[in-house]
């Protein structure tokens, strides 16, 4: 499969071409977290409560290739595996991929980039997430067959699950709600790193054709409510996979 670089123009129709939604996204600032999460009225109680694991290796040779693979639990739903991979041509991916359970075209619009992506999602059985977090089961037991192969078509550089460590967990509490500032539904995420940092997201998902308005919208709301629309340096993900990371090779 023929992946392309998305466009950073202003123009965003190119790059949301192929994709069944766009999801954009702001990681709050750490000094305006507090800020976020009253604005947001967010209640503790009401969260969906997540652990994330990621799994590279120490040197992130995955995530600096576009690659990631996750592993969720998910209180009260089915846990999952996913294979991630961008950037991606939307209108490149072949139809037998979008014909599986699970499988997603999706836009990520961050900032002032925008990149397509593509994942395929497989259910896990209970306890299996946790089994291979305390090592007593492979990696790779944790993806399907469609997933290997979707992995294959997707990924060229040489690949051995022997390489990867386990990077986690990731306490993550999520929200869906309808603020009466925002015109979209809005998502927070919540990360909680083991070291006690937090790292905050918000996000809303719309149609590609209506991306470009609903961004404008969505950054005049977050200023409004005193947020900063550019958000921190970082997405959380490679924040947290960085955490990881370094705390590896300090061992």
């Amino acid at each position: 499969m023929t992946t392309t670089a998305p466009s950073r123009s202003r123009d965003q129709s190119t790059t949301f071409a192929g994709m069944d939604a766009i999801e954009i996204k702001v990681t709050v600032r750490p000094d305006q977290e507090l800020r976020a999460e009253r604005t947001a009225e967010l209640d503790e109680d009401s969260a969906e409560i997540r652990v994330i694991y990621y799994y590279d290796t120490p040197g992130l040779d995955l995530f600096k290739s576009g690659l990631a693979l996750r592993a969720r639990l998910v209180k009260g739903d089915d846990d999952d595996s996913t294979v991630k991979f961008r950037p991606v041509d939307g209108t490149k991916v072949p139809p037998e991929w979008r014909e599986l359970e699970g499988f997603k075209v999706e836009g990520d619009w961050v900032g002032d980039g925008a990149i397509g992506s593509a994942s395929l999602t497989h259910p896990q059985q209970r306890d299996e997430i946790d089994e291979v977090a305390k090592g007593t089961r492979p990696i790779e037991k944790l993806f399907s067959k469609d997933q290997e192969r979707f992995l294959k078509a997707f990924y060229k550089e040489p690949f051995d699950f022997g390489q990867l460590r386990v990077m986690g967990p990731i306490r993550v509490l999520r929200w869906k709600l309808r603020h009466k500032s925002f015109r979209h539904d809005l998502t927070v995420e919540e990360w909680r790193l083991p070291d006690g940092d937090d790292l905050v997201e918000l996000s809303i998902k719309v149609a590609p054709e209506e991306a470009a308005a609903a961004r404008e919208a969505f950054n005049a709301n977050l200023e409004e409510l005193g947020l900063d629309p550019k958000g921190a340096q970082q997405t959380k993900t490679r924040t947290a996979l960085e955490y990881f990371a370094k705390a590896l090779k300090a061992k």
